[in-house]
């Protein structure tokens, strides 16, 4: 049987045969047991053992009230202010009902009993857990039915109050009557009507309000000092983890890099004599120390330790990388040279550039040769120099020249052509007036006969 509730908090015994609760292991652990149980139960391939888990009360609880007026509860006969509600071992998920005589504001208290020494609670610890505030009508004789559940977590509630009133209505005689019988004679009539009308009985339920005050309920200091202390807890957490995982990075690196610094294939060619012996000393040392008095080292230390190594593989490293991408950026960066070069040859004559400038062309054609120049220089210092030497040139810069050079010279290149201005208009059209005289004054030279020197008209001469 597992004893669900405050046992769990405070480390009691677990059920009623005084068998502790489990420390072996952890809550992920009992989780993953659980749901691996659970799941051969649910598995036809498996045949588990039939067993019951029960959730019980661990200490009886017991409900007072406040005053003198009341009703016995079910549980005895006799008058009484309190009664041992939920027994121990109880089952959770139960309601249970105690009936009062109340009128006004009264107080229902729910703690432990004092039996629940006997079972190990702790003399320290208080032994209320709620109170309930109830307000019922201020009249004599209120039935008020007061239900307190103890729900599947085991924690008290108020399931309702209810006040509980009977109220009689009489039933008046039917004078109608029915279809298909005959009317009743006078004497039968009269009968009827002396006979008392009947009373029925009726209960009514009124919800009433009330309050709730726990005991365990924690001011805003209480809650603000946990929570600092929950914070607390997490940085402690967060230390713990982030020292393991700088732990595993140093080991990690040892493994990696003592592989890598002896193989021709790899790092070897990229770091001279000196820094291979000494580089694989410290990898030998930081590894000893790591598994002796480095395993419960800060995470501080870890971290010094790991800088240390870096300091002497970065720079292998970082040859073996440049010597890696180093010929490719150079390419690049020749192939842009030559683009550009070809382009500044070629465009000078070419009417699609026409609109480009002298002065461009050569800015053009100078940062070609700096950059070109710069290249081939570049070329010369590396190619002079053996693997395990710092580079003269790294990727970034190569890569750098090669940006450099296209933003400078692409927006030459693709410089719009300037839109082409708008023609002039036309001479005005004259007027039709003026055009019709010049046609009459042309028609008329063009038919004037011309006088002869005597002044006679000279006739045509006839052809025929």
């Amino acid at each position: 049987m597992c004893q669900a509730g405050p046992c769990h908090i405070l480390g009691l015994d677990a059920s009623a045969t005084n068998n502790g609760l489990s420390t072996t292991m952890n809550a992920d652990e009992a989780v993953a047991r659980g749901a691996a149980l659970q799941s051969a139960i649910l598995s036809p391939r498996f045949k588990v053992l039939p067993y019951e888990i029960v959730e019980a009360q661990p200490f009886p609880v017991n409900i007072s009230w406040d005053g003198d007026e009341s009703e016995p509860a079910t549980e005895g006969d006799e008058a009484t202010d309190s009664v041992v509600m939920f027994d121990r071992n109880s089952s959770f998920n139960v309601v249970r009902r105690v009936t009062l005589r109340r009128s006004g504001e009264f107080v229902v208290t729910a703690a432990y009993d004092e039996s629940a020494g006997k079972y190990n609670y702790p003399e320290s610890q208080s032994k209320d857990i709620v109170e309930f505030k109830i307000k019922a009508p201020e009249a004599n004789n209120n039935k008020i039915r007061v239900n307190i559940k103890q729900d599947i977590s085991g924690c008290i509630l108020l399931s309702s109050a209810q006040m509980v009133e009977e109220i009689v209505e009489e039933e008046k005689p039917d004078d109608e009557t029915k279809d298909g019988e005959a009317p009743k004679d006078g004497d039968e009539a009269k009968k009827e009507e002396e006979k008392p009308a009947e009373k029925k009985k009726k209960i009514k339920k009124t919800n009433l309000d009330f309050t709730e005050n726990r005991a365990m309920s924690w001011t805003k200091a209480e809650m603000d000092a946990a929570f600092e202390r929950e914070v607390a807890m997490t940085n402690v957490d967060r230390v713990v983890r982030e020292t393991a995982n700088l732990r595993n990075d140093l080991e990690s690196y040892v493994y990696y890099m003592r592989d890598k610094i002896v193989s021709e294939s790899q790092l070897a060619p990229f770091a001279t004599e000196d820094e291979k012996n000494k580089f694989t000393s410290l990898l030998e040392t930081t590894e000893n120390w790591l598994y002796e008095e480095g395993y419960d080292a800060t995470k501080s230390v870890y971290a010094e330790k790991l800088l240390a190594l870096k300091l002497c593989g970065n720079p292998i490293e970082f040859r073996e990388q440049q010597s890696k991408t180093r010929p490719n950026a150079l390419i690049v960066l020749q192939r842009t040279v030559e683009k550009y070069q070809s382009w500044n040859n070629t465009a000078a004559a070419d009417e699609q550039y026409a609109h480009i400038s002298e002065e461009e062309f050569t800015k053009c054609r100078e940062n070609c040769d700096t950059v070109a120049s710069w290249m081939y220089d570049m070329m010369d210092k590396q190619g002079s120099l053996v693997a395990n030497q710092d580079p003269v040139v790294t990727t970034d810069e190569i890569n750098a020249k090669s940006n450099e050079l296209t933003k400078t010279i692409s927006p030459i290149m693709h410089k719009p052509k300037p839109k082409p201005k708008p023609e002039e208009k036309k001479e005005e059209e004259k007027p039709a007036d003026e055009k019709s005289t010049e046609g009459e004054k042309a028609e008329s030279m063009e038919t004037e006969e011309t006088p002869s020197a005597g002044g006679e008209k000279v006739e045509p001469m006839d052809t025929a």
